[in-house]
C-alpha cells in the first residue's frame, strides 16, 4: 500500500491549542478533537506523596508476572490484579533476628549481601534487576525483596556504598549508581554489596568507579543512565551522549555527541531499541547501541521545552505505543502546569493541561500503558474520554488570517462552520490584532485567562457556538486587519472545516 502523503498546512495553521489531537484516531483525518483523557488505574490513593513508580517482570508458578510497584509516604506498595497492597516489611527486626541487628543474607543468586532491616525512604529513584527493586537515595540504597516484601539497607561487604547518588541503574548484574558527583560507582558484578574498587584489575567482575571522559579529561557529571538489556548502557550529562558496549570493566566507552545531551534523570523513554530523550535544545532520538543521533522536534520545538531549568521543573518522559505518541511531563512547585505530546506520525506538538491533582510527580510503563502517579497520591493510565468523570477543556486557535489587504482592514460578513456528526458543540471567539502575531498572542492570552478564571471578554470581538454537522450561517460583523478563531469546547468534538467571507473596509492608517 502507498504512503499516504502528509497534507498541507497554511502558513499559520495554529499557534497554540491545548488538549486537543489534530487527527481522528481511526481514519487518520486532520479533523482536530479533544484529547485522550485519563483514567483512575486502581479506585483508591495510595497516600500522600508518590516518589516513584516502576514495573517489573517476576517469575511465578503460572509465569511471568507484571507488577508494578510505588514508594509513597516511607512504604513500598505493589499492584496486580488492579489492586494496592503494601507489602509485609520486617521494621526493626526480622523473623530470624528479633533484635535487628544486622544480619549475612544470601539473595536468590546465592551471592551474600550484608542487610540490616529498615523501613523504606521517604524518596529515591527506583531501579530493578534480578526480580528486585532498589530505591537509590541520596543517602543510602535499600533492597525490596518482592517474594517477602522485606525492605533492606545494603551494606557494603567491601569498600564503601556510594553516597549522594540521586538515580541509578542495573546492568549487566552490577548496581550502577551516580548523581552526586562526577563519577559512576559499579558495583561487583553479581555482589550489589561490593564496592571494593581496589580489587585485582584481572578480575573482570570487579567493583569500578569511572567517568565520562577521555583519556586524562575530566569528566562531567552524569545526569542519566539507560540500560538496554546487557549489551549498552546510555549515559549522558546536560550537555554530552555516551554509550558504554559491554561491561565497565573491560567494554569500549564512546562518545556519541559533546553538544548534546539529558537534562535529567527521567526526562528519556524508550521504544524497543530507540531512545527518544530532552536536551537543552530539543527531543531527540538515539538507539539503544548509540547509533543514529538525531533531533525529532527540528521544526517545532515549542519554547516551553527550550533550555528548562531543572532546579524548579521535573521533566518526565514516557513513550506511547498505541499511539505512536512521546509524552513530556513538566512539573513545577506551582502547579498550573503544561505538559506536551509530541506525535510521530505528524511531526506534530500539542500542547496538555491537567487538573493540578492530576499533574504527574511519577511516571512508567506497566503492561503496554502509560501510567502517572497524581500530585493527589491517586495512580492513574493515559485512557478514557474523560479526566476521571471531570470533563476536558480543550482549546484551538485558528489562524492568524489577514482580513483585508496590505494597506486595507477587512470586515468578517459571514462565518459558516461545520463540525463531525455526532460532534459535541464548540464555542467559536473571534480575536483580532493588527498583526499576525498580535492576534496569535492575543487569543493565547484569553485562553491562559480562561484557564485561570479571569475576564477574557476585552480579546474578543465576537462570540456563538456550532452543533454537531453543518452549522447555519453567522454574520460576525468584525473589523480587523488580522484576526484568530479559537474554538473551545468541554465535548468530544471534531472539526471538518469552516468558511469566511470577508470584504473589505477602510484604508489602515
Amino acid at each position: 500500500m502507498p504512503e499516504r502523503p502528509k497534507q498541507q498546512r497554511g502558513s499559520y495553521p495554529c499557534p497554540w491549542a491545548v488538549n486537543v489531537c489534530n487527527e481522528d484516531n481511526i481514519e487518520r483525518r486532520l479533523r482536530g478533537g479533544s484529547r485522550v483523557g485519563l483514567t483512575k488505574f486502581v479506585a483508591n490513593d495510595l497516600g500522600t506523596t508518590i516518589s516513584d513508580l516502576i514495573s517489573i517482570s517476576l517469575s511465578s508458578e503460572s509465569g511471568s508476572t507484571e507488577v508494578l510497584f510505588a514508594l509513597v509516604d516511607s512504604s513500598i506498595k505493589t499492584v496486580t490484579g488492579g489492586v494496592f497492597a503494601t507489602p509485609v516489611a520486617y521494621l526493626g527486626e526480622t523473623p530470624d533476628d528479633p533484635s535487628g541487628a544486622a544480619d549475612l543474607l544470601t539473595d536468590d543468586a546465592g551471592n551474600n549481601i550484608l542487610t540490616s532491616s529498615v523501613a523504606a525512604p521517604a524518596s529515591g529513584f527506583l531501579v530493578s534487576g534480578q526480580q528486585t527493586v532498589f530505591a537509590v537515595t541520596s543517602s543510602s540504597v535499600i533492597r525490596l525483596n518482592p517474594k517477602n516484601g522485606q525492605t533492606d539497607l545494603i551494606l557494603a561487604s567491601a569498600g564503601t556504598v556510594p553516597t549522594g547518588a540521586t538515580f541509578g541503574t542495573v546492568y549487566r548484574d552490577r548496581l550502577i549508581v551516580s548523581g552526586g558527583d562526577n563519577a559512576i560507582y559499579s558495583s561487583k558484578m553479581g555482589d550489589y554489596s561490593n564496592w571494593d574498587y581496589g580489587r585485582d584489575i584481572s578480575d573482570g567482575s570487579r567493583a569500578i568507579v569511572w567517568q565520562l571522559a577521555l583519556s586524562s579529561d575530566v569528566g562531567l557529571a552524569p545526569t542519566a543512565m539507560i540500560a538496554h538489556k546487557d549489551s549498552s548502557l546510555i549515559i549522558a550529562s546536560k550537555t554530552t551522549l555516551w554509550v558504554l558496549r559491554g561491561d565497565p570493566a573491560n567494554g569500549q566507552l564512546q562518545r556519541v555527541s559533546d553538544n548534546i545531551g539529558i537534562v535529567s534523570s527521567k526526562a528519556w523513554c524508550k521504544s524497543d531499541d530507540t531512545i527518544f530523550f530532552l536536551s537543552d535544545c530539543g527531543v531527540y532520538k538515539v538507539g539503544a547501541d548509540g547509533s543514529g543521533l538525531a533531533m525529532v522536534s527540528e521544526n517545532s520545538l515549542p519554547a516551553e521545552l527550550d533550555d528548562i531549568n531543572t532546579s524548579t521543573t521535573t521533566v518526565l518522559m514516557e513513550y506511547e505505543q498505541e499511539r505512536k505518541m512521546i509524552h513530556v511531563y513538566l512539573k513545577t512547585a506551582g502547579g498550573n502546569d503544561t505538559h506536551w505530546v509530541y506525535e510521530l506520525q505528524t511531526e506534530a506538538w500539542w500542547a496538555v493541561r491537567l487538573q493540578n491533582d492530576h499533574s504527574p510527580v511519577a511516571v512508567c510503563k506497566h503492561k503496554g500503558e502509560v501510567i502517572l502517579g497524581g500530585n493527589d497520591g491517586y495512580v492513574r493510565k493515559v485512557g478514557g474520554s474523560d479526566d476521571d468523570g471531570t470533563a476536558i477543556q480543550s482549546h484551538v486557535i485558528m489562524g492568524a488570517m489577514r482580513l483585508g489587504s496590505v494597506d486595507r482592514g477587512g470586515i468578517i460578513n459571514m462565518l459558516h462552520g461545520a463540525l463531525g456528526t455526532g460532534s459535541g458543540t464548540v464555542t467559536w471567539r473571534v480575536v483580532v490584532g493588527a498583526s499576525a502575531e498580535e492576534a496569535s498572542d492575543n487569543a493565547k492570552l484569553a485562553i491562559e485567562t480562561f484557564q485561570a478564571g479571569g475576564d477574557y471578554s476585552g480579546y474578543v470581538k465576537h462570540t456563538d457556538t456550532w452543533s454537531a454537522g453543518r452549522s447555519l450561517a453567522q454574520y460576525p460583523r468584525v473589523s480587523s486587519l488580522w484576526c484568530c478563531i479559537w474554538l473551545q469546547s468541554t465535548d468530544r468534538w471534531s472539526f471538518e472545516g469552516a468558511s469566511m467571507q470577508l470584504k473589505l473596509s477602510g484604508r489602515y492608517r
